[in-house]
């Protein structure tokens, strides 16, 4: 067994201590670590949806100045290395395992995601990078990413998502409000009720809001990024690089190359058009519907489905799907995952046609033998991270 499977074998142990609120364990591993995070400048991204698009335009529009960018994202979709970046290219399974080691050593208990968080504070000191993205796990004010003081904290939007962790709508935006730091600015693209509390937040921190309130109308080249909601995305990774001072002509040059897959990531090949799309809540899936209808108006549409059982699924369903559409369900790659039956029973009870299918790889032949003029992957990153590598590399 290598030395990168070793570090997978850990991270599959730790995930059975869940989900813990709280920074004393993540406080603790930084200053077990000498507090790396505080060795370069960073950027704390924090939001329902949008947060990773967001982090990767910003990133490539810091590299694109100069810099020497890290980039911490979450989930990945294949490979963990996806997680943690510099440049736009994934730390290697060499240093992902030595880095994660390492973090292990100091024999400071702690979770999966404060052990991956702590890895990648060290890894960006250790390579020098001058400034960090930093993308929020979840919620913010817990979240173990909020140790640090970035030079810009960016909200980009709240809506209902890990009700049953983070509670109703107002809560979930104090949450995310929590990344505010005094004195440091802020740029979110909230609207209602939440932007009224993030306008309270600030104010009491003395943080400079920016508001977005228009996705993006007019853009010199194409955007990398498709998808209707990467219009607004765009807008508000637009705002915080004037925050920054970076220069005009190479934001617009970042968002014409930046990449990040598994949103609206569209495939054409002889079985077809097919749609990519990590939306796994009801906002999420509402941004997807308006894309598709945008993109494609017309046709049949064939889907790929599959949910975590902590979704409102339902919600996403009724979104999602119109009567002559036809969805193949299929696990997401989770112990989380709502069964098969349970969502077949939901797309039934909405008039819409399904069929159950255990296998993802199964699911995949399925899909792609199927007659419809687009199909669509959705429902959970965990299900797309899975099935993604069957469609891209069989199309190669």
């Amino acid at each position: 067994m290598s030395k990168f499977e070793d570090a997978l074998k850990y991270l599959d142990w730790l995930c059975i201590f869940g989900i813990k609120e709280g920074l004393e364990r993540i406080k603790n591993l930084t200053a077990a670590l000498g507090e790396p995070q505080n060795f370069y400048k960073t950027i704390h991204v924090a939001g329902t949806n949008g947060k990773g698009s967001v982090c990767a335009m910003l990133a490539e529009m810091l590299k694109a100045q100069g810099l020497r960018v890290g980039l911490f994202t979450s989930p990945h979709l294949e490979s963990y290395c996806e997680r943690i970046k510099i440049n736009g290219r994934n730390i290697s399974e060499e240093d992902f395992a030595e880095v994660l080691f390492r973090v292990k050593n100091c024999n400071v208990v702690a979770t999966h995601f404060e052990v991956l968080t702590a890895a990648a504070f060290l890894y960006f000191k250790e390579q020098a990078v001058d400034i960090a993205v930093i993308e929020v796990g979840l919620g913010g004010t817990f979240d173990s990413t909020n140790v640090i003081t970035p030079e810009l904290s960016v909200i980009t939007n709240v809506a209902l998502d890990h009700e049953n962790i983070l509670g109703d709508l107002e809560n979930i935006a104090r949450n995310k409000a929590g990344i505010i730091k005094e004195n440091i600015p802020c740029v979110t693209g909230a609207t209602g009720k939440p932007l009224e509390i993030i306008r309270k937040i600030a104010a009491e921190k003395n943080s400079l809001l920016y508001e977005v309130t228009k996705p993006l109308s007019q853009f010199p080249f194409p955007l990398a990024l498709k998808g209707e909601y990467q219009k607004i995305n765009a807008a508000i990774a637009i705002k915080a690089a004037q925050v920054l001072g970076i220069d005009k002509e190479k934001i617009f040059s970042a968002l014409s190359r930046v990449e990040w897959a598994g949103r609206f990531e569209v495939v054409k090949n002889s079985a077809g058009v097919f749609v990519i799309d990590g939306a796994h809540n009801p906002h999420g899936a509402k941004a997807l519907r308006d894309s598709l209808n945008k993109s494609f108006p017309h046709g049949k549409r064939i889907w790929i489905f599959g949910a975590l059982k902590d979704k409102n699924f339902s919600e996403m369903i009724k979104i999602l799907f119109r009567e002559n559409d036809f969805v193949i369900v299929t696990p997401p790659a989770s112990e989380r995952a709502a069964s098969t039956e349970t969502l077949c029973k939901c797309l039934r009870e909405n008039k819409i046609p399904c069929a159950a299918v255990e296998n993802n790889f199964e699911a995949i032949e399925r899909l792609k033998s199927s007659e419809g003029d687009v199909k669509i992957i959705a429902g959970s990153l965990y299900l797309i991270g899975a099935v993604r590598k069957f469609i891209t590399d069989s199309f190669d």
